[in-house]
């Protein structure tokens, strides 16, 4: 709501206090309570009770002293009954007042031609008879019986029912406008004429367009939309001009041009306000950005492809091998026959380690990432992993840098292990020329920090954003050379932050990455005291 419509809505409850006060003082009473019937109550307003110069804390008072009263009715609509001076003292009249004279509550119901109302209860001294009354003593005396009464409770019920009704209203207004202002999705009015008449924040932030930018511009020149394979759209297209003609527009999909003309996938919903006529008074385009969507599913359709072309080639040399040495009509030395078998192992290792990467993600995902946390030598667990690099006879040189004082980390000892041969093997497989390794650890007053640094390839500033997260790898992995389905990263990463650390890569394309993450201390560092 905005701030205008919250003044509208604070005028309209003074509004309410000025009819009831008023009401009250005609009646000759010192103070009162508009109560409004449930059967005329509207939720949308928050004036159930409405006050004057009462004392707020003693309403629930008085309203229960009235349910134990004679209660007002049709036939008899005002109530006069004395009470006790305590209880006019309670209900905020001043002291000096109740010590002069004795007060009476009157009850007043109030209706129109609607129906019922609500009730007016009101304290007034003893003996006060307001105008009304004094003209219902003459009616007794053989006039018309209380037509002044009657026709002050019609027009005072009027009066206040038609504040309750403006009250409702802006309550609905502000409801609507804070849904408008709020709503996650971009919602775009425009007139019969198609000129932008409302443009919520959502909208400002989907394309860039400033609400005030855009008023009165013809909606397609901002928008630009085209079709899914990035076709303009022709006006004979537009969704709201088809929802003004009958038609029913819901989820359909285009691409909009953001100010700065980059586009993006959205699914529209168009709408139509219509005159008592029939007539298309205002059209309402709402707008979901759905690129995320479309991203997940490219994600699913390359994952299915990676998948796919990463268990055919283990699968093919295991077939190719296992059927050249079951034939009767060929024999093979040792050595041969050693060669083959072992060509046969590591593929099915290679078949193992991707089926154990995706139900290592699927766990993760699922959130089942269970760790053993305990205090953790990493220079024993990096020479080790080191060790088992070298022995695989990849030609690779690794240098340690890593000071004799670095601290204990705490930490699942199996889980980092998995996370530096992850590093490790993509330092190698993406460094095919140049295979110098250095592995680096420091310490800071809370953490210690691995890293692990090669000169291969790189990775650019777009691959970089990405790389962590699942099925990413660099460049287009259908024509990559290196096996791999994008969740070596995925899995240390979500390893990293359930130790309660960080992992990120610096990289300079063509010159080489450095990949670190961080472990927390046994125990943080004693910091120098310092005394001024």
């Amino acid at each position: 709501m905005s701030l205008f419509q919250t003044q509208q809505a604070a005028d309209v409850y003074d509004q309410l206090t000025i009819l009831v006060g008023s009401a009250v003082r005609l009646l000759g009473g010192e103070c009162g309570v508009f109560a409004v019937s449930n059967d005329a109550f509207d939720p949308q307003s928050s004036s159930e009770y409405t006050g004057y110069r009462l004392n707020e804390m003693a309403l629930p008072l008085l309203l229960s002293h009235v349910q134990k009263s004679i209660q007002p009715n049709l036939r008899n609509p005002l109530i006069v009954e004395k009470i006790a001076p305590e209880l006019a003292l309670a209900l905020g009249v001043d002291e000096e007042i109740v010590a002069r004279q004795d007060f009476e509550r009157c009850s007043l119901l109030l209706f129109d031609l609607i129906g019922l109302l609500g009730e007016l209860h009101y304290l007034r001294p003893i003996h006060t008879h307001s105008p009304f009354e004094q003209s219902k003593i003459v009616d007794e005396a053989g006039q018309d019986e209380g037509n002044t009464l009657l026709l002050f409770i019609a027009q005072l019920a009027a009066g206040l029912r038609f504040a309750l009704k403006t009250q409702s209203l802006l309550s609905e207004q502000g409801r609507l406008a804070a849904i408008f202002h709020y709503s996650a999705e971009g919602i775009l009015t425009v007139d019969n004429a198609l000129r932008i008449i409302d443009f919520n924040p959502a909208m400002e932030r989907l394309t860039g367009w400033q609400e005030s930018e855009v008023l009165g511009r013809f909606y397609f020149e901002v928008l630009r939309p085209k079709d899914r394979q990035g076709n303009d759209l022709g006006l004979q297209d537009s969704p709201i001009l088809q929802v003004f003609a009958g038609q029913i527009v819901v989820n359909r999909e285009m691409i909009i041009t953001t100010r700065d003309g980059q586009h993006f996938n959205v699914a529209v919903t168009a709408s139509c306000v219509r005159s008592a006529k029939g007539e298309p008074m205002n059209g309402i385009l709402n707008v979901r950005d759905i690129t995320r969507e479309r991203q997940q599913e490219e994600q699913r359709s390359t994952f299915i492809s990676v998948i796919s072309h990463e268990l055919q080639t283990p699968i093919a040399i295991i077939k190719g091998y296992a059927s050249t040495l079951a034939r009767t009509d060929a024999t093979f030395d040792t050595e041969v026959m050693r060669s083959r078998l072992v060509a046969v192992e590591e593929e099915a290792d290679r078949l193992n380690k991707l089926v154990g990467n995706l139900l290592y993600a699927s766990r993760i995902q699922a959130g089942g990432l269970q760790m053993d946390i305990a205090a953790l030598d990493l220079r024993s667990l990096i020479e080790g992993v080191v060790r088992r690099l070298e022995a695989r006879r990849l030609n690779v040189d690794v240098t340690l840098d890593i000071p004799p004082n670095l601290p204990t980390a705490m930490a699942d000892r199996d889980r980092i292990e998995e996370v530096l041969q992850n590093l490790l093997d993509n330092a190698v497989k993406y460094s095919p020329r140049q295979r110098e390794l250095m592995i680096a650890c420091r310490a800071t007053s809370e953490e210690v920090i691995v890293s692990v640094k090669d000169a291969g390839m790189g990775i650019s500033l777009r691959d970089q954003e990405q790389i962590f997260d699942r099925f990413q790898r660099v460049g287009d992995p259908l024509s990559q050379v290196t096996p791999g389905v994008g969740l070596g990263l995925y899995i240390c990463r979500a390893i990293i932050e359930a130790h309660g650390g960080h992992i990120w890569v610096e990289s300079t394309l063509h010159e080489g990455s450095t990949f670190s993450f961080s472990l927390p201390r046994e125990e943080n560092a004693q910091l120098p005291m310092v005394v001024f």
